[in-house]
């Protein structure tokens, strides 16, 4: 059995120079990835399923580091297509 990974539905990303990277994607095993972090030392990421994230298990955490526009966006997303 081979092991297949999980692939991006939608990414969203704020990469500006000489401050902190912030990445959210909606993945297609029905999870969502908050990821943030240059350099491995001070990088993390948290993953919830669809479903947490709709009842609002990342949204403190996705609208403080990439804002409340994208968070809804995210959200206007994954209700499409749950």
């Amino acid at each position: 059995m081979n092991y297949i990974p999980p692939k991006p539905i939608q990414n969203w990303k704020i990469d500006e120079p000489d401050k902190e990277l912030y990445q959210a994607s909606i993945m297609d095993n029905q999870t969502v990835i908050s990821a943030y972090g240059r350099h491995s030392h001070g990088s993390g990421c948290k993953i919830v399923s669809w479903q947490e994230f709709l009842g609002g298990e990342m949204n403190e955490l996705v609208a403080k580091t990439m804002g409340v526009e994208i968070l809804n966006e995210i959200i206007a997303k994954l209700r499409s297509i749950t």
